[in-house]
């Protein structure tokens, strides 16, 4: 009996002193994986995030590119990683939403992600190089009606929001461009620069730039209405074709089976990061704007698109690879 008691009372301890361990959460520095190439809007937003929600953890959060594959290298990693928040995910709605429709077997089920909540949405802005002669939307119907499937647009990589934007501008002006695929906006920008590709639909803090630096043509936006910061750029919807809105999103993700206090821990580091008045006027300079920080939204968002992308992918001819 005497034996019985003391083993229990062991366990009882064990499991005290366990408990104690997992509420001080976090006890070591966390990786967030950014499934984009460094120096991209999505990389810049993840330090932006992580720097400030390292205060309010206290803890050190180390940023790691993991590029390619239309976000799946990165999600795939973050799957597999063990279930004790030290490994996150800046998950796109590539990775949430529009990978399930493009891959005919995904390296990760992206209903299985544990939701940390939504950080923000951003539309794009067409690109076209000054040395091509497009310098109005016009333009490029004129010239992919010359030369049908020789015009090319850029994308992040497959499947992801600057793919669909290029597909859903081919459907809308029902003309045929050339879907020319790269790792992220550092490496095509460099190929627009140079006119290796006609245009590119990029995030609004890494093709601005470019273009303030007078090196490319911006065409539009491709928002229902204006960027408060760019009321100069006007919306695709403006220039003939007023059903195009679409934005690129971003939100936190941890691995699949991630405990609910440790989910809770940093959903309360996300939202007071998002409230942050310096990183709210950061975001909104990137064209961003800043989000709920909830995993309700982030449910709510994805469940919503699902149909939306769906009817685009197959509207658009996308076969499955």
């Amino acid at each position: 009996m005497f034996q019985r008691v003391s083993t229990f009372a062991a366990a009882v301890a064990l499991s005290a002193c366990a408990g104690l361990a997992h509420a001080a959460y976090p006890e070591q520095p966390i990786t967030v994986i950014s499934p984009f190439p460094a120096g991209g809007a999505t990389d810049v937003l993840t330090r932006i995030l992580a720097s400030r929600m390292s205060t309010a953890l206290d803890q050190k959060i180390i940023v790691e590119n993991k590029a390619g594959a239309g976000t799946t290298i990165g999600a795939s990693y973050v799957a597999r990683a063990q279930p004790d928040g030290y490994t996150l995910l800046m998950a796109t709605n590539s990775t949430l939403v529009t990978n399930r429709y493009l891959y005919k077997s995904l390296p990760y089920d992206p209903d299985a992600y544990a939701p940390i909540g939504m950080v923000g949405i951003g539309p794009m802005i067409l690109l076209s190089n000054k040395k091509n002669n497009i310098a109005k939307i016009s333009d490029i119907v004129a010239q992919a009606k010359q030369r049908p499937a020789q015009l090319t647009f850029a994308s992040f990589g497959p499947g992801t929001s600057s793919h669909l934007a290029g597909e859903l501008f081919r459907q809308e002006a029902g003309v045929d461009l050339l879907h020319v695929p790269f790792k992220g906006a550092t490496q095509a920008l460099p190929a627009l620069i140079n006119g290796d590709v006609d245009v590119f639909f990029d995030m609004v803090a890494t093709g601005m730039p470019q273009v303030t630096a007078g090196k490319l043509n911006v065409l539009g936006i491709t928002s229902k209405n204006r960027l408060s910061t760019l009321p100069d750029v006007p919306t695709l919807a403006e220039q003939g074709y007023p059903s195009f809105d679409l934005s690129a999103w971003f939100s936190f993700v941890a691995p699949p089976g991630t405990p609910s206090d440790v989910l809770t821990t940093l959903q309360q580091a996300l939202t007071t990061t998002l409230q942050d008045p310096v990183v709210r006027e950061k975001m909104l300079g990137m064209g961003i704007e800043p989000r709920s920080g909830t995993a309700a939204e982030l449910t709510e968002q994805i469940r919503d698109e699902q149909p939306i992308v769906k009817k685009l992918v197959n509207q658009a001819n996308l076969t499955p690879q």
